[in-house]
């Protein structure tokens, strides 16, 4: 039978040989066997076989044939399985990342300045492995199907700066670290803080200190059984902290404010109002409560005008979308919204801008002026930390001159001994930060001498048209 194909291997079946060589056929696709008929007539002799039978060479010939065949499909297969792979890995690089990286828990590596001795000691190469893979979007897929399946399917965190309460509410760990590792020393803070107040009364400034509540303080309920626990030390920070400046019946007069039985009600009379649950900060509604517990004590003092009482006096304008910092933690997302509040008084005109700092974060700089609302007079610095976020909008707009300066540069500021001048100081601290600052108050500290110095700095006399033109 023949097979109608471009290359063939003949096999004749009789002693004849060609007198021209033929080209040979390298890697036939088919196998044609054309037979030959041995060659009749008279005097013509059957040559004798001297090898094999012809059905053996044949049989021998096939099965090489068939391997041949075998390989080269491996071969191709082969081919296209690396096409395919090839294909894939530019793939990875073309997806479009679950997350725009503002949302992700640390900056991008950056690509290396190509050097010499980088290239030589392998560091360039090492820095941009590190920057490639961080543009890798599949990470980011795999990240968040790894952070989602530990928080739904395993009801934990493989993340250990997260620890996760009762329907897989995430808390900071820190709020349970970081008390135990820094003890508070009331004796010591209360003695400096004193000494403090007194120098400040004597140049007619002040200082306060105003605590705001980690959220476990407040959501300690949905730690479930573990909270006791967890919560030993944070509670007994606590505890100290009421103990040595209390606030009977309501009075803040004290050199240190508290918030956490305010906080406390607002949470257990609307669940979930006051701490974002995917983050370890507050929402807008917890920052306008702890607001009004620093404007009380300012009142309390004779520092701000009585017909503040109250204030901030704020309303619910939008919502927009949670920071999360807890869940990016986790290495996941959610699309959760949570209320903004807005403070506007008639008759004031606020003004806002931005100066430059050594940590890059900048010193939000309010000016404010009214000739018919009652406002609280004097330079004033808080010294914050990032639960200030939420509230230095609604505290903006009730003081002439305000300046609001994160920790890092305050800190940088003592350093250098060069404190910004004001008349009244508020430090603004987190909870679980308290331990450890409140050592920093202590006499013989450096930020202790610093605050001396300015607070018995005299105070300027203030210029009346400050108070009512910007």
């Amino acid at each position: 039978m023949l097979f109608s194909v471009g290359r063939a291997i003949i096999l004749p079946d009789d002693d004849e040989r060609d007198t021209q060589p033929r080209k040979p056929t390298p890697h036939p696709d088919r196998l044609e066997i054309v037979r030959h008929p041995s060659p009749e007539g008279p005097g013509v002799a059957e040559p004798e076989e001297t090898g094999p039978p012809a059905t053996e060479q044949l049989d021998e010939l096939l099965e090489r044939f068939r391997a041949e065949r075998q390989r080269r499909r491996s071969v191709r297969a082969a081919r296209v399985l690396v096409a395919l792979f090839a294909v894939a890995l530019l793939a990875v690089w073309l997806l479009d990342p679950p997350l725009p990286w503002g949302d992700e828990n640390r900056p991008q590596a950056q690509f290396p300045k190509v050097s010499p001795s980088g290239l030589l000691s392998g560091a360039d190469s090492k820095q941009a492995d590190a920057a490639l893979r961080d543009r890798l979007a599949l990470r980011e897929y795999v990240t968040e199907a790894i952070g989602q399946a530990s928080r739904d399917k395993l009801g934990t965190s493989l993340n250990p700066a997260v620890v996760l309460g009762k329907n897989r509410t995430p808390f900071l760990s820190e709020d349970f670290t970081l008390p135990c590792k820094y003890g508070l020393d009331t004796t010591a803070t209360t003695a400096g803080l004193d000494r403090l107040t007194g120098i400040a009364q004597d140049t007619g400034k002040s200082i306060m200190v105003a605590i705001a509540p980690d959220k476990s303080a407040i959501m300690s309920g949905t730690l479930g059984s573990r909270a006791g626990a967890l919560m030993a030390c944070a509670n007994q920070v606590r505890q100290q902290t009421e103990q040595a400046w209390p606030d009977p019946a309501g009075d803040t007069t004290g050199p240190v404010v508290t918030s956490w039985n305010e906080l406390q009600a607002a949470q257990d009379t609307n669940p979930g109002s006051v701490f974002q649950k995917g983050d370890s900060h507050w929402t807008s509604k917890g920052a306008l409560i702890w607001s009004r517990t620093v404007l009380d004590a300012l009142i309390a003092r004779g520092e701000a005008p009585k017909s503040l009482a109250g204030a901030p006096n704020a309303v619910r304008v939008a919502d927009e979308k949670a920071d999360n910092d807890l869940y990016r933690l986790m290495g996941i997302t959610r699309n959760t919204m949570v209320p903004v509040y807005q403070v506007t008084r008639e008759g004031v005109t606020i003004r806002a801008h931005t100066e430059a700092s050594p940590s890059g974060r900048g010193i939000a700089v309010f000016r404010a002026w009214s000739t018919t609302a009652p406002m609280i007079k004097g330079r004033t610095l808080i010294v914050n930390d990032s639960f200030i976020s939420r509230a230095e909008g609604l505290l903006a707009p009730y003081f002439t001159n305000l300046e609001v300066m994160h920790w890092s540069d305050f800190l940088t500021a003592v350093d250098q001994g060069d404190l910004p001048q004001f008349d009244r100081i508020i430090i603004e601290t987190v909870q679980r930060g308290w331990p450890q600052r409140a050592g920093w108050l202590a006499e013989g500290q450096p930020m202790y001498q610093q605050l001396a110095d300015e607070l018995g700095t005299p105070k300027k006399k203030a210029d009346p048209a400050s108070d009512s033109n910007p």
